[in-house]
């Protein structure tokens, strides 16, 4: 197998893990991945939470629609552009989102203890890497 489909397979796989964790919890895997993206960032539009987590727009607007109508978000105007709504977590969503976060981060933590400080930062440094050259080299494609 080459290197690039064993990354394909470990990429795959981890998320493959963190869908499987959000369904034995009883959580929708596309809300857990939105509720992680909005997790303590500042300025985030739908877009970021695309960009962010690699869902559709119309999956993110979904999940969305749905933390909103609960009240667990509020849609601001954009900081750079007002027609594009900037979502902020109430005091209602930063608790249903530690109550479904905390165990997810708890169960992180157990692991990188497992694995090693030294491991966890190669692993994070080589998938840093790993997408800056990619996307440096996405950009110097042709279009």
């Amino acid at each position: 197998m080459t290197d690039i489909r064993k990354l394909w397979k470990v990429w795959a796989q981890a998320n493959g893990l963190y869908t499987l964790w959000a369904n034995m919890n009883d959580v929708n895997p596309y809300l857990l991945f939105v509720l992680y993206a909005l997790d303590k960032q500042e300025n985030m539009t739908q877009k970021k939470i695309c960009d962010c987590t690699s869902l559709t727009k119309q999956t993110v607007n979904s999940v969305i629609r749905t933390l909103k109508n609960e009240g667990y978000i509020t849609l601001l105007p954009g900081c750079e552009d007002r027609r594009e709504k900037q979502v902020v977590v109430t005091e209602k969503g930063i608790a249903y989102s530690e109550e479904i976060l905390t165990p997810l981060y708890e169960l992180e933590q157990r692991v990188f203890n497992i694995m090693g400080n030294d491991r966890v930062q190669q692993m994070t440094d080589a998938i840093t890497l790993f997408n800056l050259v990619f996307q440096k080299e996405m950009e110097s494609q042709p279009k």
